[in-house]
This record gives structure tokens, C-alpha cells and sequence, in this order.
């Protein structure tokens, strides 16, 4: 088995968040190091065959953020949550 989308498994990020149920306009934030950046959904995921791939832009500047996930080691994923998960943290 290849990517483990044949088996109905849904595909989470480090910090819970359902790839395949990620739309347009989320907002996301990445904890990481006592630093969080909080985006905004800008695509939806796609599967190349190998990963979940999207775009995100920071809600306080321009950058964009490329996201990807491989259903198989999600466990070097992002700690991407859809809520404020940690107090405390710098936002950059």
C-alpha cells in the first residue's frame, strides 16, 4: 500500500488537524519552539500520490506558507492546530 488512502483513514497533522477536511479561508496556528505563526488557508489540500500539499498566507503579512503531509509519517508533520493550543508563545 502505497499512501494509505485506500484504507479510509483520514490524515492528521502533529497537532490534530483533519487534512482532507481543510478548506479555503481556516485559520491554522503552528506552534513550534515557544514561536507561533498564525495562517490562513489560501488552497485546498491536493494529493500528489505521496503527500497532502497546500497553501496558507500569515494573517499578519504577506508571506506564504507550503504545507505537506505524508499520509505515512505524519509524525514529522507540523504542529499545525485549528486553535490557540499553547499560551505564552511568541507570534512571528
Amino acid at each position: 500500500m502505497k499512501c494509505g488512502l485506500t484504507n479510509n483513514k483520514m490524515t492528521h497533522t502533529r497537532g490534530n488537524v483533519i487534512v482532507e477536511e481543510i478548506k479555503v479561508g481556516d485559520i491554522h496556528y503552528e506552534f513550534e519552539y515557544n514561536f507561533c505563526v498564525k495562517t490562513e488557508v489560501i488552497t485546498k489540500p491536493t494529493f500528489d500520490g505521496d503527500c497532502w500539499n497546500w497553501k496558507s498566507k500569515k494573517v499578519n503579512g504577506d508571506t506564504i506558507v507550503n504545507y505537506s503531509v505524508n499520509p505515512n509519517y505524519t509524525h514529522y508533520s507540523s504542529k499545525l492546530y485549528d486553535y490557540e493550543a499553547y499560551a505564552g508563545c511568541k507570534y512571528i
